[in-house]
């Protein structure tokens, strides 16, 4: 493969909101890339938009395969989706059905997909939009369509929970990622997506 594009579409999350420059996963994911693959042609788009539900990534879906034509998509929603708030949320039905649609559009453009589950939140009274019970419905529907699909899974909640304290991966809002949650986010997820890249590099 002469040139390699990958997009990663999402959420806040992905877009790396209130984060220190540079800090975002996304950022740290780039310079690896040009850290370990210095002859290659690998560009990485941040397609994360602030606010979005997956009923809004399905929505921009058709222009953002077409704008980048993209050989690997690493998708997170789910945060928004599980908040509540009628700007936000997505019940799971239309989640699972959104999630069917962007599988089968990704694959129809001939690109790779990667998901990823949503991290934890801090729970608290002041910010009651999201609880961990809900959002582990839409992490075990994003589960269940890696599995029926064959495709590789991310599972960030998981990895958030097993290296508390929580609080250090959040910002003051309990749902944004920190600085610190931000380089456990990158490892986590570059672990799982260096080799899908070695392996496109092959071809």
């Amino acid at each position: 493969m002469d040139e390699l594009m990958i997009m990663c579409f999402g959420d806040s999350i992905t877009y790396g909101y209130c984060a220190d420059y540079g800090k975002d996963y996304v950022s740290l994911f780039k310079a690896k890339v040009r850290e370990d693959f210095p002859e290659d042609r690998i560009t990485i788009r941040n397609r994360g938009v602030n606010g979005e539900s997956s009923r809004n990534g399905l929505a921009r879906l058709e222009c953002e395969l077409a704008t980048y034509s993209p050989d690997l998509v690493i998708m997170l929603f789910g945060s928004n989706d599980s908040a509540y708030g009628p700007w936000y949320h997505v019940g799971y039905e239309e989640f699972s059905r959104n999630y069917d649609l962007i599988i089968s559009g990704v694959k129809a453009a001939g690109a790779q997909l990667i998901l990823i589950t949503p991290p934890p939140v801090i729970e608290d009274e002041e910010m009651p939009f999201i609880e961990n019970s809900v959002l582990e419905g839409y992490c075990e529907i994003i589960r269940e369509k890696a599995e029926k699909n064959s495709l590789k899974l991310i599972d960030m909640n998981k990895a958030f929970k097993e290296h508390p304290p929580l609080t250090a991966l959040l910002q003051w809002d309990g749902v944004h990622i920190s600085a610190e949650g931000y380089r456990l986010f990158f490892e986590t997820v570059y672990e799982t997506v260096r080799p899908v890249i070695e392996n496109m590099l092959k071809k």
